[in-house]
């Protein structure tokens, strides 16, 4: 499934309308390349589930982890930083893989082998403000459902 926006406000309303529809445990993985749109993405999902929208929602290169308030616990990883696999296994993110909060991971490609099943979201810059959105969902049952409501 691909979706296109014309702007950072589309994306944001992509991305809460996917929050509304995610539950604990879900695993959302971000691809795309620097200035596509993931963090604005994940603004809009983080708002989608019930993120005050004063909170800032900003990516977490500098710490790698960021968590938010919301109706299920967002967790925001930025693995931009990191060289590879065994740079992201020594954060011990395995831990809120399987916690009871929602994981949205950008770059996710760097953790590609460990993560559970996810849905992966990749981002194309198309324009100055367009962007397309390729959602896949690997026939996981669960991500597929999340989609035909999107």
């Amino acid at each position: 499934m691909k979706i296109i926006t014309h702007s950072a406000q589309e994306t944001v309303k992509l991305g809460a309308l996917l929050g509304k529809r995610l539950k604990a445990g879900d695993v959302i993985g971000l691809v795309g390349e620097l200035g596509s749109g993931k963090t604005t993405l994940v603004k809009g999902i983080a708002y989608g589930l019930g993120a005050s929208e004063k909170e800032e929602i900003s990516s977490p290169s500098f710490v790698l982890i960021k968590e938010y308030k919301a109706r299920i616990p967002v967790f925001h990883f930025d693995l931009y930083r990191l060289g590879g696999l065994k740079d992201v296994e020594q954060l011990g993110i395995e831990e809120y893989l399987f916690d009871q909060g929602v994981c949205l991971i950008e770059w996710a490609e760097k953790m590609k082998v460990l993560l559970p099943d996810y849905l992966q979201i990749r981002i194309k810059i198309k324009g100055e403000n367009k962007r397309e959105f390729a959602f896949s969902a690997n026939d996981n049952k669960r991500y597929i459902s999340v989609l035909e409501k999107l």
